[in-house]
């Protein structure tokens, strides 16, 4: 795990010891916290094809909530869109639809800026197989792929 920890320590979002993978999550776990009203806080990480997701989480009393999603390039390791929430019910699937809807979103402006027409339905299908891939394939294997890539 420590070339894992070392690729997430590149975006600040890791030191030795504060994730660990969660299979039943199929994603990579930070230390989480407990706040006074008795919350508890943490985030999660998922990658596929140069991209990582970091979710903010925060489970309540009744509920979890998703606080933020924050889209890396993994290549760059730069922040490409971020949204943060409030009492935004946390699902997997809301998450993945999030995500989908703000890369969908910020890469149609990014075109529009540059005046590129863009296939909505053909680019919206490629970034929802990527995003996907990042919630339910093997994450281990995603991450071990992203390794070769980026030491290649």
């Amino acid at each position: 795990m420590s070339q894992e920890i070392s690729l997430f320590r590149n975006f600040g979002i890791a030191t030795p010891n504060t994730i660990t993978f969660s299979k039943s999550l199929n994603a990579l776990v930070g230390v989480g916290y407990t706040s006074m009203a008795g919350n508890t806080y943490f985030n999660s990480l998922r990658m596929a094809d140069g991209i990582l997701i970091k979710e903010d989480i925060g489970q309540g009393y009744a509920h979890s909530f998703l606080n933020g999603l924050h889209i890396y390039d993994i290549r760059t390791k730069t922040l490409i869109c971020e949204k943060l929430f409030s009492c935004h019910y946390y699902s997997r699937d809301t998450a993945k639809s999030d995500a989908i809807d703000m890369l969908t979103d910020m890469i149609g402006k990014a075109a529009s800026k540059e005046n590129i027409i863009l296939n909505y339905n053909e680019m919206r299908s490629k970034v929802s197989d990527i995003v996907r891939r990042a919630f339910f394939a093997d994450q281990m294997q995603e991450i071990q792929k992203t390794l070769k890539q980026l030491s290649a």
